[in-house]
């Protein structure tokens, strides 16, 4: 469905530029002030699902969290006809794929050009983030020739489906910039995974072709080649991700060196936190013997510096062995650790339903890092305090709704009824089936009611069949199950005969 002369706000839309999988790129451009946007909007297509929605939500948050010059910037996001979007700097200089189009780079001119890009990789490697897309499409050029990298994520999460990677040309262009671990498995994607991209586009600005199936080293090709970046380029592409550079911040400081180029300022380095380093024991309210730290210690050492396998792997395993004294000891740690800790201790305390920690959860409902993780882990807990927070949050942040309704429903319980009710009527047939959702979690008879008089209305067929198992569901709740109670009511039939 083309969006031409579609109108978001101040801007029309005049022009589409760019389109991937499952979304596309517009030119928006204000009568008023001249000012250009770019517009990325999600395709509306009847197999999308509240996840998919969901994951690009959340990579709106993520590059919002990300400050830096070399990272797109985002302007505004909502919804265009029932299509998610947001809007980004319009960058006039196309992309990097277009200039290599013309052939290979000068080494200074490819080397001055490529350290603003790791430098930008390394602080989002630094803040946690992995790019898992990175490509000369996915680096774009400012008006000064600067460039900036777009498409944290989306790209990569959106398109999963295997037939989206069919197209003329979309494996070529995505397969030579992809680590060899990750061709065979998305799960096992770190920073070295971006290390390998960030290698295969300076390979290709250097040599003038991508480094897909065997290729030559630069000296076969050009014996002058200097041994040094040589070396560089080959631990990037080094096939097992040990032999790569950790994250990309050690890239940019390797091609520092390279250039004699020295700006502490500008250096990014991404060195892990330091370890927990707190000689004391913590005893739980109870006066039970103190516990020891040695274990909590080793998670959260994981926590810091893992991959993000190992971190759920982690998680899964405090989920599973974390003692009461421990959880208490947690719960007092949680305050002073960073982002990437945290991120994993919300997952614990939300699967563990801790409700002393719901304060501290919703102290970081609106980290950008925290957000999603945060509303799920205070459905989970399902505390009443959370409700006022997670309504507050859906009205300032409307478009977060299909994320946010069943763990309001959760939290509110009888409560939530009414508010969740609107959304029943809601334009948009995805919100209106996470509402259904949302009310079959409370599974009252005032929840039952509503989702069968809206039964009769609906006509989106995905809604209707998600209305019925919701009706379904309600009403294995309220009604006891007959073969329960059959042999009591044989029983007092026969004592009345």
């Amino acid at each position: 469905m083309s969006m031409n002369r579609k109108k978001i706000g101040n801007f029309y839309l005049v022009e589409q530029i760019g389109a991937g999988g499952m979304s596309e790129v517009y030119l928006g451009i204000n009568p008023k002030t001249r000012e250009k946007r770019a517009y990325k909007i999600l395709a509306k297509c009847a197999s999308l699902s509240p996840s998919t929605y969901a994951r690009f939500l959340r990579e709106i948050e993520i590059i919002r969290g990300l400050t830096h010059p070399g990272i797109i910037k985002i302007s505004d996001n909502g919804v265009l006809e029932e299509c998610y979007y947001y809007s980004m700097e319009f960058m006039p200089g196309g992309n990097l794929n277009r200039l290599l189009a013309h052939g290979k780079m000068a080494i200074n001119a490819a080397v001055e050009l490529f350290m603003p890009v790791c430098a930008a990789m390394g602080y989002a490697h630094e803040n946690g983030v992995i790019h898992r897309d990175l490509k000369p499409s996915n680096i774009l050029l400012n008006k000064t020739g600067n460039p900036v990298i777009s498409d944290f994520g989306i790209a990569k999460m959106l398109n999963y489906d295997k037939s989206a990677l069919t197209q003329s040309g979309e494996i070529l262009g995505t397969i030579a910039y992809l680590a060899p671990e990750q061709r065979f498995s998305s799960r096992r994607v770190n920073r070295r995974a971006d290390v390998y991209a960030l290698g295969a586009i300076l390979y290709e600005m250097l040599m003038g072709f991508p480094p897909l199936g065997n290729f030559p080293r630069p000296f076969e090709v050009n014996p002058s080649f200097l041994q040094s970046l040589q070396e560089i380029l080959e631990k990037c592409l080094a096939t097992d991700p040990d032999g790569r550079y950790e994250h990309a911040g050690q890239l940019q400081a390797e091609l520092e060196r390279f250039s004699g180029f020295s700006s502490e300022k500008s250096r990014i380095t991404a060195c892990p936190s330091p370890p927990l380093n707190k000689a004391f024991t913590i005893a739980d309210d109870f006066n039970a013997p103190p516990i020891k730290t040695d274990r909590i210690e080793s998670w959260f050492h994981v926590l810091r510096t893992g991959t993000t396998r190992e971190r759920l792997s982690v998680v899964r395993e405090m989920v599973e062995k974390l003692s009461s004294a421990e959880a208490k000891a947690i719960v007092k740690i949680y305050p002073e650790e960073g982002d990437r800790v945290r991120w994993g201790l919300i997952r614990v305390l939300g699967e563990l339903r801790i409700e002393a920690a719901t304060p501290l959860i919703l102290s970081d409902l609106r980290s950008s890092f925290h957000t999603e993780c945060a509303i799920e882990a205070l459905g989970k807990i399902g505390s009443g305090e959370a409700f006022d927070a997670i309504r507050e949050y859906i009205g300032e942040h409307p478009e977060s709704a299909i994320i946010a309704l069943t763990p309001l429903a959760k939290t509110g319980k009888q409560k939530a009824v009414q508010y969740l009710q609107r959304y029943l009527k809601h334009e948009m047939a995805v919100l209106r089936q996470s509402a259904v959702q949302a009310l079959a979690c409370i599974g009252s008879a005032e929840s039952m009611q509503l989702l069968k008089e809206h039964l009769n209305v609906e006509r989106d067929e995905k809604v209707r069949s998600a209305l019925l198992q919701a009706v379904h569901t309600v009403q294995a709740v309220l009604i006891p199950d007959v073969t329960a109670i059959q042999p009591a009511i044989v029983l007092r039939n026969a004592r009345n005969w």
